[in-house]
């Protein structure tokens, strides 16, 4: 489970349950916001769904938009967790790009959480407190990775193409996640190469 420090509360749970409650806050507004949509939503149906009292909720978060910052943080914790996992048995760099991009993909497809603050529509780099926040820490880790691990030459060059093929890999997932099956691995087939070319020049064939 991703805990409670990976996105910033208006008060910190200091016990067990306290974090499991924040969890289930969290859970019942992804909940609320994919059923209902992010205007629709409300914090009393949120608490509802959570099984608490509307105060549990005010008292971690001031309002529905810190919920969603909290959730897209939560995102991300899970996506790094689940990149470096199977990340562990990769072989080659061109194949450390494709997980990053699957993982991506499925994250997307399959966790209510990243569901809801798409359709939140307060997308990044609204939710950030800093811009680029999220791309940044990612292409940070994705840029070690590459380094300690393919052989990468480091250098301001080479963290501006991760960061670049990041944000371009990105923008590929949610086009594919819009199209048909064929029409997607069609765009999928032209854009991951793309990715790969931007990396080249940085790593060894």
């Amino acid at each position: 489970m991703v805990t409670s420090g990976a996105y910033p509360l208006r008060r910190t749970p200091t016990q067990d349950r306290a974090s499991r409650q924040v969890e289930r806050i969290l859970d019942a507004a992804c909940a609320e916001v994919v059923e209902r949509g992010y205007d629709a939503a409300s914090t009393s149906g949120i608490a509802k769904r959570a099984e608490i009292a509307v105060g549990s909720v005010y008292r971690y978060f001031p309002d529905k938009r810190s919920l969603i910052q909290a959730i897209e943080r939560r995102n991300q914790a899970r996506y790094t967790e689940a990149v470096r996992e199977r990340l562990a048995p990769v072989t080659s760099w061109r194949q450390a790009v494709d997980v990053t991009l699957d993982t991506f993909r499925e994250m997307h497809r399959t966790d209510p959480g990243f569901k809801a603050v798409a359709l939140s529509g307060l997308g990044d780099p609204d939710l950030e407190t800093k811009p680029g926040e999220f791309d940044d820490q990612h292409a940070g880790e994705f840029a070690e990775l590459l380094t300690t691990r393919f052989g990468a030459t480091d250098g301001r060059e080479f963290r501006l193409a991760v960061t670049l093929s990041i944000t371009m890999g990105e923008a590929l997932a949610h086009l594919a996640d819009r199209l048909t099956p064929a029409e997607a691995e069609y765009v999928l087939s032209r854009g991951r190469p793309v990715l790969y070319d931007l990396l080249a020049p940085h790593l060894q064939a």
